[in-house]
């Protein structure tokens, strides 16, 4: 190499080492701050409505699924306590107007740091509508000169509601996870501050409850919302029809009643899935049913179902308040079909992708005032004796003492009791298949089982087989809730996957229900979720687009479809409580009136 050359290439490597110094030089610079004393609360709550706090004192639907430990968001950095390690509390919340009896003020000491900026990780419920621009909440900044300010946290531009997916202008949803029951959201707000060192921050609830999670102080930093990825890649495995459909009534009672539930499965699940799969609308085998009718879904305490209500009202036949189960809105005990069924001799066997426990087969055995009263819902479940009990491994730690790894709060084993009652428990489709003739059932399927598009179909073809040896006949749900799961989290693939599931088990009902002759077969959801809607571009040509308005449940009305003896009492429009009402007509069963229970 020339000395000139070596002069040149020395000199691009200081120009380089220069600029990698300034870059260096300008990153930003954060301190998470230390909430220990300030929290008042944990993260996750055992049960809903009991004044004694647990995030927003809702039980289960709570933020137990975020974890402890260092986070970075957006690029800031916060320390997310451990609840377990601080005695149960691990962040700030702050009732409003809904929530009195929690704490109004909490202080969070600052010792003399300085920062540009101002982060809160947080967000608020039971709020008023997002362009009133109210406020959340009040913060004082108190600065180590003896001077303060304050800052007005407004709903709908510094914070959002912790189940919307929005973004606001000082406001990026920045963290996102479904927590069994709600698609959940923190955000990240930036304030910025005095040249001065702190010495304390004071926060006070105002129009709604707030909930801090952590903060940081730092330079100013542009704030990067979440944005959901609404492409889909993989082709799915999807079933065809063998031959059309008889669409001719067969009036005469069926003896065996197949229902399919997607839980979350809207009209727009159903479209995307067949252009997606099929290039097409309307090319499911669930729409190929002859008959089509749309159904209503409201609950009893709101136009806006969750799945207890939705599947009490398919069960019982009455509607009830969202997280009830199996009780009417005055806690009066309701009775299901498919119990009804069984003491009549029939066989009943229960499915699903999500636990055992979980709401939608819960509504048809449990009598529950919280659907996340899960040791209460499996103590139903083991009384319920139906043939065929089928859900995912998470359900299992209910049915254990916690010496045996379990999540209950007595000693009750009942593994051990239904075993000793006559139940077999299987965990994988093959030992489901070759469960001795004269044993229940108990199953937990590990998630690897549950995934694939054609899996619940399976399970649905051994259900048959083994239900259709009852001479008196049988009753059969399956659920999957998959695609429950794409519409809150705004996940195309999980709202694909979820509706081929549904589709398969669709397919092996409609297989055995020609073969047998008499079986009625019914698909539907138990409401709608994400607000999903989608088609195909014209420029370009054949783009498909779609978009979810929200991670929440929507009051949009649901398909139902119906095939088999009797599928012409579900045409035209009917609710959700008609399910019920028609079985147990066709079946000359009589749902009972409420019975007031005091346990409850």
């Amino acid at each position: 190499m020339s000395l000139s050359s070596a002069l040149r290439f020395a000199s691009r490597l200081l120009a380089s080492a220069t600029l990698f110094a300034t870059v260096a030089a300008a990153a930003p610079v954060f301190t998470p701050l230390a909430l220990d004393d300030a929290a008042n609360t944990g993260f996750s709550d055992s049960k809903a409505e009991d004044q004694k706090g647990g995030w927003t004192d809702q039980g289960g639907n709570d933020l137990h699924v975020l974890k402890p430990g260092k986070l970075s968001l957006s690029g800031v950095p916060f320390n997310i306590l451990n609840e377990r390690a601080s005695g149960g509390k691990a962040c700030i919340v702050l009732g409003g107007p809904q929530r009195p009896y929690l704490p109004g003020k909490a202080v969070i000491s600052v010792p003399e740091l300085k920062g540009a900026c101002l982060y809160l990780l947080h967000a608020a419920a039971w709020c008023p509508p997002a362009q009133s621009r109210k406020m959340t909440g009040a913060l004082t900044v108190e600065y180590a000169d003896g001077t303060s300010s304050e800052i007005h946290v407004r709903f709908g531009r510094d914070v959002g509601d912790w189940s919307s997916p929005e973004s606001f202008t000082n406001a990026a949803r920045v963290w996102t996870a479904y927590n069994a029951n709600t698609q959940v959201s923190l955000f990240l707000s930036r304030f910025p501050l005095k040249n001065q060192a702190i010495r304390t921050l004071r926060l006070a609830a105002k129009e709604s409850a707030w909930m801090v999670v952590a903060a940081s102080l730092g330079d100013e930093t542009p704030l990067v919302p979440l944005k959901p990825d609404l492409t889909l890649t993989k082709k799915f495995v999807a079933p065809t029809l063998d031959a059309p459909l008889d669409p001719a009534t067969n009036a005469s009672a069926p003896k065996n009643i197949v229902l399919i539930i997607g839980d979350g499965m809207g009209p727009g699940a159903l479209k995307l899935t067949s252009l997606y799969q099929h290039a097409a609308e309307g090319r499911l085998v669930l729409e190929q049913l002859p008959v089509a009718s749309l159904c209503t879904t409201r609950s009893a305490s709101s136009n806006v179902t969750d799945s207890a209500a939705a599947s009490t009202a398919f069960a019982c036949g009455y509607k009830t308040n969202n997280g009830y189960l199996g009780l009417d809105p005055a806690k009066a005990l309701v009775t299901s079909f498919a119990d009804l069924a069984h003491r009549d001799g029939r066989a009943v066997g229960l499915i699903t992708s999500d636990a055992i426990t979980g709401a939608t087969p819960a509504g048809f055995y449990a009598h529950e005032i919280s659907r996340n009263s899960y040791q209460g819902v499996a103590d139903d479940a083991a009384a319920s004796s139906f043939d065929v009990l089928i859900g995912n491994a998470n359900g299992k730690a209910w049915f254990l003492p916690k010496d045996k790894k379990g999540e209950r709060k007595d000693a009750r084993n009942l593994l051990n009791e239904m075993k000793a009652s006559g139940y077999v428990v299987a965990e994988t489709p093959r030992s489901f298949a070759k469960a001795s003739a004269d044993k229940r059932v108990l199953g937990f399927m590990d998630a690897p089982t549950l995934e694939p598009e054609k899996s619940l179909g399976k399970l649905t073809e051994i259900a048959l087989a083994r239900l259709g040896k009852n001479d008196k006949g049988f009753f059969l749900m399956v659920e999957c809730a998959i695609t429950d799961a794409g519409g809150h989290g705004n996940k195309p693939e999980l709202t694909v996957r979820g509706t081929l599931q549904v589709d398969w088990a669709v397919k092996r009902a409609l297989t055995f229900a020609r073969k047998q002759g008499d079986t009625l077969v019914l698909v539907t959801a138990d409401h709608e979720t994400g607000g999903l809607t989608c088609g195909v571009t014209n420029t370009p040509p054949g783009k498909l687009v779609m978009n979810y308005a929200t991670t929440s449940h929507t009051g949009v009305p649901v398909k139902f479809y119906a095939y088999g003896p009797g599928a012409h009492l579900f045409s035209g429009k009917i609710d959700n409580t008609d399910i019920a009402k028609t079985i147990a007509r066709l079946w000359q069963l009589t749902l009972p009136e409420p019975v007031k229970n005091t346990s409850k």
